[in-house]
């Protein structure tokens, strides 16, 4: 199942998508089904759609532009690994296991963290 990742610039998994559930339209506005708070992405920044199997990314007049693996594009066809920049933002086209193995990953880091903050110890 195919997933569009908003990573954080260190790498960790901010907030995702799924690609199957419709068009996907990114931007900071309201009327945005992935809405990201970034005032360098246009309202309605990119969609990306599916068609027999194949997924495509589209610019939607955004005044920053859209790159992918930077690349400025008015339309790509994704492929998985793909990165994304709009605005600030960097974004990863991604498939399958290889997302869920990445929550798993980042869910075990957030654990640890949270296991070595003193404040976050179970009552004695």
């Amino acid at each position: 199942m195919p997933y569009l990742v908003h990573k954080d610039r260190d790498g960790s998994t901010i907030q995702f998508w799924n690609l199957h559930d419709s068009p996907t339209t990114v931007g900071r506005g309201n009327d945005v089904n992935a809405k990201v708070d970034d005032e360098r992405l246009s309202r309605a920044h990119f969609v990306i759609t599916e068609s027999a199997g194949e997924f495509t990314l589209k610019d939607l007049g955004s005044k920053n532009g859209t790159l992918v693996n930077a690349q400025r594009v008015t339309e790509h066809i994704l492929k998985p690994h793909d990165q994304i920049q709009a605005g600030q933002s960097l974004f990863v086209f991604m498939e399958g296991l290889t997302t869920l193995s990445m929550k798993i990953d980042q869910d075990l880091k957030d654990l640890d963290r949270i296991a070595h903050e003193p404040n976050n110890l179970p009552p004695a």
